[in-house]
């Protein structure tokens, strides 16, 4: 690491530093003497399993944690306050968080006026100026939306994009550094070639993005120097050009680097077991504001993918399956059940689980602890309707968490303590623990790391082995490829194609989706 700073230090100054990073939370280190180099006309990749201290770097950076005492920050050659980022508008340190920082229940006027300042003169907002800019902000982003209604209308992808062009929108001429803590979790191939122009904009104009991604592909795309951490530790900083995908997973895990993998296909191949053979789930005239008509089966013991750009319809068939979305029409037959019209607590009631999007915003309650989180789906099950068996809580909870691979000493803890393959974990576990019929999810392994992810799929794939029948609709074709016996691809509303056997490829699936047209699905 101090060659290849002493390298680039000798061609210029770095725009920002920070020096000696730590912070200590009741027993954990969780980021331990890092220090860091931005320069000017420079995206820098901050990789690392969860848990690794990537994101408790980065609210340390953000003013929102202190650190350990030793902590030295510099921007442009001055030294700056962390502490001071969120109470200073013209900080040259700009956030979009994993957990976006947006309110839900305020408008897209009203979330970008909170970021960037509210337009008017004295105590009158000129609310004209601020709905053109909001929807000046999101058009530059592809987003179509009125921006005067409360976000929770809006899907996870236009929550996305919208917290990145609220960071973009007030960093005018001057120079920045803009950090995005995974930033593209929710969004297509489309979306993300979008924000990276956007992205390769404020780097060539002077300023420095330093770039969180579990996206190998993305790194390789847009990155000018990674670093790795570990442990809460940088254990490996350099040029992105003297790394590969294989070399970069191995700093990540500690583990050997193997060799460069070959174009990915599935490894899951259709079951032919008579007992899984019946369909769990099958949809009929499925229709919401996104969705034109939609009929599909998922057979117990089968995992059946859904792509598609956004826009297609992708995003919105696991909330309209579920029964989350309002507008939905159609017929659902859930383990045995008819459905003319289906909300989530009749869902529930049939057998299905569900994984949201947005897992902080709609998987968790963040004031709650590992274990009420993970119980949430299974009070019922848990004692009488006056009284909670909170031994049988505490017992059945350890159990499930050590299925899901989450820690059981880490029960009582809050869960936003918790890392995002975790957390993520633990929305698995809480439906899991309901031994659904049908597993529903929506951007499963969204900021989520490469451990975490293979776990998560491996713990898919014993699931179906099972008998689960599970449906998963993602902008991550990875998730597809490594766990799908099928994949239907949307467009406009309808499938278009299904993909089965060893179609079910990455360059197959980019294709499909991204098409001009395709022929109509038989």
């Amino acid at each position: 690491m101090a060659a290849v700073a002493t390298e680039v230090a000798g061609a210029r100054n770095p725009l920002f530093t920070v020096e000696d990073a730590s912070i200590t939370f009741p027993g954990v280190k969780a980021v331990d003497g890092v220090s860091l180099d931005l320069y000017e006309n420079e995206v820098h990749a901050l990789l690392g399993a969860n848990g690794c201290g990537k994101s408790t770097l980065i609210k340390i950076l953000a003013g929102f944690h202190q650190p350990d005492d030793g902590l030295r920050a510099t921007f442009d050659g001055s030294e700056i306050d962390l502490a001071t980022v969120e109470q200073q508008r013209d900080h040259p340190l700009r956030f979009v968080h994993q957990d976006l920082g947006l309110v839900n229940e305020l408008s897209a006027t009203d979330n970008i006026a909170l970021g960037l300042g509210f337009l008017g003169s004295g105590v009158r907002v000129d609310w004209k100026a601020e709905n053109q800019r909001a929807r000046g902000l999101l058009a530059r982003f592809g987003v179509h939306l009125d921006p005067r209604r409360p976000l929770s209308e809006a899907t996870a992808v236009d929550r996305t994009l919208l917290a990145v062009a609220r960071a973009l929108g007030g960093l005018g001429d001057a120079k920045h550094v803009l950090v995005l803590d995974e930033p593209t979790a929710a969004l297509s191939s489309t979306e993300v070639e979008r924000l990276f122009e956007a992205v390769r904009e404020l780097r060539d104009a002077g300023s420095a993005v330093l770039y969180v991604s579990h996206r190998m592909d993305e790194i390789f795309e847009i990155a000018d120097r990674v670093t790795v951490m570990r442990s809460g530790r940088v254990i490996s900083s350099g040029p992105i050009g003297a790394m590969t995908p294989a070399l970069l997973t191995s700093l990540i895990a500690g583990e050997p680097a193997e060799a460069e993998a070959p174009a990915k296909t599935s490894s899951r191949r259709p079951t032919s077991s008579a007992r899984h053979t019946e369909a769990a789930l099958a949809v009929r005239g499925l229709r919401s504001q996104s969705i034109r008509g939609v009929d599909f089966e998922v057979r117990r013991g089968e995992i059946v993918g859904v792509a598609g750009l956004f826009g297609s319809g992708r995003e919105a068939v696991g909330y309209a399956v579920a029964g989350a979305l309002s507008d939905a029409a159609g017929h659902w037959e859930i383990n045995g059940a008819s459905f003319d019209r289906l909300t989530v607590s009749d869902a529930i009631d049939a057998g299905l689980g569900f994984v949201p999007a947005d897992r902080a915003a709609e998987g968790l309650i963040s004031e709650f602890t590992v274990l009420e989180n993970l119980s949430l789906a299974a009070l019922s099950d848990l004692g009488s309707s006056a009284r909670l068996s909170r031994r049988a809580e505490r017992e059945q909870a350890s159990a499930w968490l050590s299925s899901v691979g989450v820690r059981a000493d880490a029960i009582d803890v809050p869960v936003t303590t918790l890392s995002g393959g975790n957390q993520q974990k633990i929305v698995f576990g809480r439906w899991l623990w309901r031994r659904p019929a049908v597993l529903v999810l929506c951007e499963p392994t969204a900021g989520v790391d490469i451990g975490a992810r293979h776990a998560l799929h491996e713990l898919l794939r014993e699931q179906a082995a099972a008998g689960l029948a599970v449906l998963i609709t993602t902008s991550d074709i990875d998730d597809l490829v490594e766990v799908c016996d099928r994949v239907l691809v949307m467009r406009n509303g309808v499938v278009e194609r299904e993909l089965t056997g060893a179609a079910i490829a990455t360059p197959t699936i980019l294709a499909a989706t991204e098409a001009d047209s395709l022929p109509t699905r038989p």
